[in-house]
């Protein structure tokens, strides 16, 4: 009787006794919404701690020194310049991306913000270009669909050492709420190998240099543009002259290589505007 009389009483204390939050419980964090003129404001002119917070939370870190294979964990917290471009990256929607320069933690961010109609600013991902030695250049341009723009990075470098230099070509899109890359290839390359056996005293040095162009694509394309690459490669003294073409594929959503004979092509050329009508000649004055 007193066991089952515990029981009860128990019970009865479980049930009256006000929710509380124990100390191991982590509380779920409230959505903070983002606006882009607010976080450029705060990366540029905040307190060191405003920056070290936000920087944390959009995913805005420094890469590891002398790994660039280990994950960074450490925010940057000091940018030299942080521009507002102001773009649309998927239909039906607004865009802005924040390319934030940084030569203390030797790179250059993308952070990318996304509204949809009646709806708040969100953060969509932040994505890091080295800039150690060059400087990438980071431009938008409408080259699959009209009126949506893709983000176009040439010179990044993403290999340095003592024998191997390489810059790349990429071409970024907003894809299902995530920046996919859809298109990457060597913009330039030098590779150098000395003294490979004992009574070798020359220098192997390959090289390659390419240049991309947009050309109009045919009618009834999945794409607005495709991208002609021209190639250089150069072993020693062999040079060799090669042309691929990139074109979208809209089921695997990436651009893909095919060889092309250059030939005579030439990139598109600049909208013409149209001509003026010729000017009438003068009524005849009647007599």
């Amino acid at each position: 009787m007193k066991l089952w009389s515990l029981i009860v009483l128990s019970l009865a204390l479980c049930a009256a006794a006000p929710a509380v939050d124990l100390p191991f419980k982590r509380k779920q964090q409230e959505f903070q919404t983002r606006k882009p003129n607010e976080v450029s404001e705060t990366l540029q002119k905040g307190t060191p701690t405003e920056r070290n917070d936000l920087s944390r939370e959009l995913g805005i870190l420094a890469p590891v020194p002398g790994d660039s294979a280990a994950k960074p964990s450490s925010p940057c917290v000091d940018f030299t310049k942080v521009q507002e471009r102001t773009v649309t990256l998927r239909a039906n929607a607004e865009n802005v991306v924040l390319v934030a320069d940084s030569s203390a933690c030797d790179s250059t961010y993308l952070v990318f913000f996304d509204k949809a109609p009646k709806s708040e600013w969100r953060h969509v991902q932040t994505v890091r270009l080295t800039a150690r030695t060059v400087h990438p250049e980071v431009a938008f341009t409408e080259l699959i669909h009209p009126g949506v723009s893709e983000i176009v990075v040439r010179h990044e470098v993403t290999r340095d050492s003592g024998s191997l230099f390489q810059q790349d070509f990429v071409v970024l899109k907003l894809l299902h709420d995530r920046v996919e890359v859809v298109l990457t290839a060597t913009e330039r390359s030098q590779i150098t190998l000395a003294n490979r056996k004992p009574e070798e005293t020359d220098i192997l040095q390959q090289t390659q240099k390419s240049t991309f162009d947009l050309l109009k694509s045919t009618p009834n394309s999945s794409a607005a543009y495709r991208i002609l690459e021209k190639q250089v490669i150069t072993d020693n003294k062999t040079t060799v002259s090669r042309a691929v073409l990139w074109t979208w594929n809209a089921e695997l959503e990436r651009f893909r290589p095919t060889p092309y004979d250059g030939g005579d092509a030439k990139p598109a050329p600049p909208a013409k505007k149209p001509a003026s009508s010729p000017a009438k000649p003068p009524s005849p004055t009647p007599k």
